[in-house]
């Protein structure tokens, strides 16, 4: 007998616990879970390659973790006093590892959330007993944070719709090349700050809809950390109040909506007023903060019961286009007048994008994607995107929620349509969208299907149906499983490649690593290395050693003084390094080799964007300091490149190489390129032993070895990155 009632108690708690593991909490949880670690992993493929930080940015933001311990005492609550500490320090240090010799204000020039967050989780986890580095946390923290973004969708999918459509878009963003790619092993702050951006756009419009205070709060708070952590905060500061100001617009009485926008955007401008990069002219008073401002005084009118008499007086409601149009209006006189003037290059680009500086456009993330380029990031992810936009825009006088959802579409497809380092904005936003329009679609397509005939409606026969969801399904799959993540997920870290873009990897790009390490052992602690700014957080970071500039690109002159180095003569490039107390010179530059049918090895530059060395970069130097990139690169602007036909081939490929005048023959950055070296000895615009090499269709001359840069390094195991001595001259008395 209790033989017979243990197995009973055991039979029931059974049947609870499968009861439990069909529930519809249980089945999300199990699918959420599948798709952390679905966005997680590939994140971390670069693993296989070693510890690595990946990209440029990531190592700054690494050394500056350093010195949030070095200044904390190795505690960064002490970390983080010190970095707020600069308001009331006079003169403000400078940090000569970077910039020299004018050095970069870490604190004023710096965004310091990742560098909060690794050194955190770095002493934490010793606490803890776990036996790690900075280092090790600093690669770990984007790519899990980037996957929390999964839950982050899918509570604002639930939020918008419904489960179905949170599911599908942790599933979208789970899978998104665009925001991996970003947030990969070793990646930068993108890992934190979107995350963080979702979390606080849910409880914003939870706090929206319940005039909940403590939703707010954190609201705030969430998105005060995208403040920290990522330039772009811009973006989710001004939408949220364009959201906040259109709905108080139209419903002047709602008092809810005005005071969760009020404490919530007093949260944030405070974040952004106390932070040393940014401060009160950011939070209050520059073009930027236009809109969270009128924001900020709509909903205190509408929270004192001022505004809606004010709306009825003006007729705002009915006007609302042409309140828009004119603020439209007063943008464009601001900048034509020059008022705008403070507005940095790239958020004018990104606003206007037919206005590009030269400070813009010699960045390759900064040019205009095609939408072909678009379409192939987000699939038909776009185009359900697109349905739920429009639907929401119908709605918007009825629904904060559509209203929302309406804006972060389109305002994230043109902001990414002007700026390919904004295609990350969309990833997001495409993902809560195209979940958000399918699930409409099926819901819709399901309603077909019923039949009702008190109300006389038409049914659909459920085979019609059937086809249709299936047709729908096979449209939106794509969003999902054309994801590029499978295939490039497995790329190593630029540096451990040369920034070569490749999957299939053996460790035979390793010229920088190499570099680096050569520099560490052989260069003198206090020398001052000049580079491309490409390379500066490399050099500085990695070795310990002074750099002249980087990729923060703060300082316009003192780029463009290196770009009248590299594009000068020698005396020239001498009396400018001279001035910057440079003493080595680094050039990079992945050459490609071509085996004679004799055996010799002639090397030359491909002319392919992703192979882009030093040779070109030199058309963006050159534009740096106003010259013409068709006079030093040869065919550039024509079209008419040089290029190699291999005998009997009707294939040829084309080639970079220098124009033939005296100009670009007497160019720096050609003569250190193109210098001769035990590796490389002939080049294919020579003759080789009085002959042109066979298949070459282009200029023909030599390239004068130059006098005052001795070549100390030649990268292994390419050769493609070289280090030059300086040697000046004697200065006449």
């Amino acid at each position: 007998m209790p033989e017979n009632a243990a197995l009973k108690k055991a039979a029931r708690l059974s049947l609870k616990a499968l009861e439990l593991a069909g529930s519809r909490g249980a089945v999300l949880a199990v699918i959420l879970t599948l798709t952390f670690a679905a966005a997680l992993l590939p994140r971390l493929a670069p693993m296989k390659w070693g510890i690595y930080l990946n990209e440029f940015d990531p190592y700054y933001e690494y050394y500056l973790a350093t010195q949030v311990l070095k200044h904390g005492n190795g505690n960064p609550l002490g970390g983080i006093a010190w970095w707020y500490h600069w308001w009331f320090e006079n003169p403000k240090p400078r940090d000569y590892l970077f910039w020299y010799p004018i050095g970069r204000d870490l604190r004023r020039t710096s965004q310091p959330g990742a560098a909060f967050t690794s050194s955190t989780l770095y002493v934490t986890l010793k606490a803890l007993g776990v036996n790690t580095n900075l280092y090790t946390v600093h690669a770990f923290v984007p790519p899990v944070g980037a996957a929390l973004a999964v839950f982050a969708a899918f509570l604002l999918g639930r939020k918008l719709h419904s489960d179905s459509a949170g599911v599908l878009a942790a599933a979208i963003i789970g899978v998104s090349w665009a925001y991996m790619y970003r947030t990969n092993f070793g990646a930068k702050h993108e890992g934190i700050a979107i995350p963080f951006m979702l979390f606080s756009m849910y409880f914003f419009i939870e706090a929206v809809e319940e005039g909940s205070a403590w939703k707010s709060v954190l609201s705030g708070l969430l998105m005060g950390v995208v403040v920290l952590s990522w330039g772009a905060y811009l973006y989710p500061w001004n939408l949220i109040a364009l959201a906040a100001l259109i709905w108080l617009l139209v419903h002047p009485t709602d008092v809810k909506a005005a005071k969760a926008f009020l404490i919530h955007d007093l949260i944030v401008t405070l974040f952004i007023a106390t932070l040393p990069r940014f401060g009160p002219r950011i939070a209050f008073l520059a073009p930027v903060s236009i809109i969270p401002d009128t924001a900020l005084v709509v909903a205190f009118m509408a929270l004192t019961g001022t505004l809606s008499p004010s709306l009825k007086k003006r007729n705002l409601q009915k006007n609302l286009p042409y309140v828009a149009g004119a603020l439209i209006l007063l943008f464009a006189v601001l900048y034509a007048t020059g008022m705008l003037a403070r507005i940095s290059g790239r958020i004018l680009a990104v606003v206007l994008p037919t206005v590009r500086a030269v400070a813009v456009t010699t960045v390759a993330e900064h040019a205009i994607p095609t939408w072909v380029s678009l379409f192939r990031d987000y699939t038909s992810a776009i185009l359900f995107g697109i349905f739920a936009a429009y639907l929401g825009f119908l709605e918007y006088k009825r629904d904060f929620k559509s209203l929302f959802l309406a804006l972060f579409f389109v305002t994230a497809l043109y902001f990414a349509s002007t700026m390919a380092r904004l295609t990350l904005i969309l990833a997001p936003a495409a993902a809560v969208a195209a979940g958000v329009g399918f699930t409409q679609i099926l819901d819709s397509l399901i309603e077909l299907s019923l039949w009702d005939t008190k109300k006389a409606r038409r049914s659909y026969s459920k085979e019609l149906v059937i086809v249709g969801a299936a047709l729908l399904i096979l449209a939106f799959a794509p969003s999902i499983v054309a994801s590029n993540a499978p295939i490039y997920s497995h790329e190593p870290p630029l540096i451990l490649s040369s920034s070569i873009p490749v999957i299939r990897y053996n460790y035979e790009y390793m010229d920088w690593i190499a570099t680096l390490e050569w520099i560490r052992q052989n260069v003198p602690p206090d020398a001052v290395v000049a580079e491309w700014w490409d390379y500066g957080y490399w050099v500085s970071v990695n070795t310990k050693r002074k750099s002249t500039c980087d990729n923060a690109t703060l300082d316009t002159k003192q780029i463009q003084k290196i770009a009248r180095a590299f594009m000068s003569d020698e005396e020239t490039a001498i009396r400018i390094f001279r001035e910057m107390n440079v003493s080595y010179v680094v050039v990079f530059e992945p050459l490609q080799k071509l085996t004679l049918q004799n055996g010799i090895n002639v090397y030359f530059s491909l002319l392919y964007p992703a192979y882009g060395g030093d040779v070109a970069k030199s058309a963006q130097m050159a534009r740096w300091i106003g010259l013409n990139p068709g006079d030093y690169l040869y065919g550039y602007g024509t079209g008419r490149y040089a290029y190699i036909q291999p005998p009997n081939s009707n294939y040829r490929f084309y080639v970079l190489v220098p124009a033939n005048n005296s100009k670009a023959l007497n160019a720096t950055i050609y003569r250190m390129v193109y210098t001769k070296n035990y590796k490389q000895i002939f080049f294919i615009f020579e003759r080789i032993f009085g002959s042109k090499v066979p298949g070459y269709n282009g200029p023909i001359y030599e390239l004068k070895p130059l006098k005052h840069f001795k070549l100390v390094y030649v990268s292994e195991p390419n050769g493609w990155v070289k280090v030059f001595k300086v040697e000046y001259p004697e200065e006449k008395p």
